[in-house]
């Protein structure tokens, strides 16, 4: 079953926001201002942290509010995704996960063509790692690592977060006892860049390879392991 990749507080914040916009307190679009140390959204009493901004950031790049500039500055709308996420407990619906990456595919046009993967030395190794819980571990986090490092000059400081956000729940779900295949699609498809229409050719080229060994990983821990 997958959910939206946010943390608790974001989701609160989503909640608050379509409550209020429901309940006629706050009217769209909506301005939300930082200041003192605390943040606040015109319309509704309740009081946000310092990073209400970079959170509402986050639940725009995840589709769940627009945005839109008033002389210079951003305000907000709740899109529909926003009230559905909302009324589901931020459980995505199996007909709107998408199926365009299928990891399978993905590995066999690798394994054929001329990209090499980074971080693995051959497959006894893979074997080795899916069934030891230590290594998986500490391999994921190596392997993190080095892909942050390849794509944190390419993104801004709030692309960076969203992006590691995918990256750790990535990591929790190729380590967890049954990943989900449909979970693992989506987060491959965000931190490979692909589909993204914004993304160049070349960034999604300099990411394959780091992407790679997280896919053969996680195709073996689909498979039941060595």
């Amino acid at each position: 079953m997958a959910e939206h990749n946010l943390t608790p507080k974001q989701k609160q914040i989503l909640k608050t926001i379509t409550e209020s916009v429901k309940a006629g307190k706050a009217k769209e679009p909506l301005i939300a201002v930082v200041a003192g140390g605390e943040g606040i959204i015109m319309g509704i009493t309740e009081k946000f942290d310092r990073n209400l901004l970079g959170d509402l950031e986050i639940l725009c790049e995840a589709d769940l509010l627009g945005v839109r500039y008033n002389n210079g500055n951003k305000t907000y709308t709740v899109k529909q995704s926003g009230y559905d996420a909302v009324e589901n407990s931020f459980v995505i619906p199996e007909s709107q996960l998408p199926a365009q990456i299928n990891i399978g595919a993905i590995i066999r046009d690798m394994n054929g063509g001329n990209i090499q993967a980074v971080g693995l030395s051959n497959s006894s190794e893979l074997n080795q790692l899916v069934n030891d819980t230590d290594l998986l571990r500490k391999k994921l986090d190596e392997l993190t690592e080095q892909l942050v490092d390849v794509v944190k000059s390419e993104l801004s400081s709030k692309e960076l977060m969203m992006y590691i956000q995918n990256l750790e729940e990535l990591k929790k779900e190729i380590e967890s006892e049954k990943p989900s295949s449909s979970v693992l699609q989506r987060l491959f498809a965000s931190i490979s860049f692909l589909g993204d229409v914004e993304s160049t050719i070349s960034l999604v080229t300099r990411v394959l390879p780091y992407v790679y060994p997280f896919l053969l990983i996680a195709s073996q821990k689909l498979a039941g392991g060595g």
